[in-house]
């Protein structure tokens, strides 16, 4: 039964760690299924507090179930989401851990991301409650929820718009990468380019953001206007939205300065910045990979031949989904 249990636990495992969702709600969804979040009816069996009422509803005691599913408040998002899930029908299901072994069992990797991001955001509804004593209301939840759902296969842009998906690789004595291809709404090639920046070696979120410095330049010399640039690095992505926001300590971090950069190239054009799958990102990042050896390259309506047969998987991708 043991050996049963842990080969059940790995493909639950693997099929939550393949959804289309950020990384830290993929990680919530699998503590959650093995009963590990600190919900107040674990804080009280282990004697930290002494009542395990819910704080959100007052109503119930604060187990896994209660704070992900059964919260009255709680059930009505997952009413108003886009999975539709009415919680008052789950007869059979007793434990959140029966619930995602359903749901791994009969969902695809994108309505996975869905059930993990919503999961997410409903976790952080409940620590801003406890913590800062401030109720977010279903549009708050549902736009957090959203901002942590990404695709994890490449999706082509809008006519006129381009679509630059960038990666950057750092190699410890070596130097970083840098690879960008640069696609139109058929997913044909404009053009491609690596860089590479000898003996120069960043922190990854910094790579990648002069990563984005740099594919902003070459789209500039390129004359491609409303770009949307992508990216699969969440570090860089959510400290791209905090800029955007201004709340960035622009004097004193660098990372901060490099996105500002970024943000002031873009303050005139109808290009963003959006997050991706590894999987949608892998053109870039084989790309990124053969700077080593390519250095600085640009392709013109091209990309290198190492890298062509990831560029006509998406392209089989984008045919079988027509």
């Amino acid at each position: 039964m043991a050996s049963s249990t842990s080969v059940c636990n790995s493909v639950v495992q693997d099929r939550i760690f393949h959804a289309e969702a950020a990384p830290r709600c993929k990680k919530l969804v699998w503590n959650a299924y093995r009963e590990e979040l600190p919900v107040r009816s674990l804080l009280l069996a282990k004697g930290i507090i002494e009542n395990d009422t819910c704080p959100c509803c007052g109503k119930g005691n604060e187990t896994t179930m209660h704070a992900l599913l059964q919260c009255e408040e709680v059930k009505t998002i997952w009413f108003g989401s886009p999975l539709g899930l009415r919680v008052e029908t789950m007869h059979d299901i007793n434990t959140v851990s029966e619930w995602i072994h359903e749901c791994v069992a009969l969902l695809d990797k994108r309505a996975m991301g869905i059930v993990c991001v919503i999961m997410w955001a409903l976790w952080h509804r409940r620590n801003v409650w406890v913590l800062r004593q401030k109720k977010l209301g279903f549009p708050e939840v549902m736009a957090k929820a959203c901002s942590m759902f990404f695709p994890d296969e490449w999706i082509p842009p809008l006519y006129p718009h381009v679509k630059a998906n960038f990666s950057a690789f750092v190699q410890d004595n070596v130097g970083t990468a840098m690879g960008v291809v640069y696609r139109d709404s058929t997913g044909a090639p404009l053009a491609s380019a690596t860089n590479f920046m000898e003996k120069e070696c960043f922190e990854v979120e910094i790579a990648e953001a002069l990563c984005y410095r740099w594919a902003l330049e070459r789209a500039g010399e390129l004359c491609f206007c409303d770009v949307i640039f992508e990216t699969d690095c969440q570090e860089l992505y959510s400290h791209w939205n905090e800029i955007m926001k201004e709340k960035g300590n622009i004097e004193t971090c660098y990372l901060d300065s490099l996105l500002e950069d970024c943000r002031i190239m873009l303050r005139w054009t109808r290009s963003s910045l959006t997050l991706v799958g590894w999987g949608g990102n892998k053109v870039a990042r084989n790309i990124a990979l053969e700077a080593f050896v390519y250095g600085e390259r640009v392709w013109t309506e091209d990309v290198m031949d190492e890298a062509s047969h990831f560029v006509l998987a998406d392209a089989t991708n984008l045919q079988n989904q027509i």
